[in-house]
């Protein structure tokens, strides 16, 4: 009789510890297809790509961008420019620019990451859309801020809507209209 118990016990604790455990895999069928990835259709090297990206947006905007510089983009200053930690730099990213306003009254930034792969870029775009700070300008701030995504490349915009809707435009165009979703993660609160 004590081994009848014992093992009812052992049964009980078993099936208790089981239905505790909710950490297990949900079944393959449950499981959604894993999005796909935009393959590459942008070629060159970065910085003359942001170029390219920039001066298509110039001739499409009704207003002049604003003056502005090119500074690539280190483990050193990715977190101030991109948003992403040094070991997030490091782990996915394998070139980065970025086209500053050359005075600090505008609040404008076009950078260009190239990442190691397009799933690594899919993981940048959502770590930059998460850190970016849209309000590390003194006195100004962006209308919005978002990203879009083409293969292996992330493109990061703070700026006005007009800049970030003709940039978003050169983009697509060089990318032959192979974007993912542009995320806008922040809006000025004008």
């Amino acid at each position: 009789m004590k081994k009848i118990i014992l093992l009812a016990v052992s049964l009980l604790l078993l099936l208790t510890f089981s239905a505790c455990g909710g950490g297990g895999t949900p079944p393959a069928a449950s499981t959604p297809p894993p999005a796909e990835v935009p393959a590459d259709t942008l070629t060159g090297e970065t910085v003359e790509i942001l170029a390219a990206v920039v001066a298509a947006a110039g001739e499409a905007a009704e207003a002049p961008l604003p003056q502005s510089f090119e500074d690539q983009v280190t483990a050193e200053n990715c977190q101030g420019m991109l948003g992403l930690t040094p070991e997030q730099f490091a782990e996915y990213v394998t070139d980065a620019y970025v086209s500053n306003a050359a005075l600090t009254t505008s609040a404008h930034e076009v950078a260009l990451v190239k990442c190691n792969d397009p799933a690594a870029a899919a993981e940048v775009k959502a770590l930059i859309a998460e850190g970016f700070d849209s309000q590390k300008w003194v006195c100004v701030l962006p209308d919005e801020s978002s990203v879009v995504d083409s293969g292996s490349y992330v493109l990061l915009l703070a700026t006005s809507s007009d800049y970030a809707e003709a940039l978003t435009a050169g983009f697509t165009a060089l990318a032959a209209d192979n974007t993912g979703e542009k995320i806008v993660f922040y809006t000025s609160p004008r």
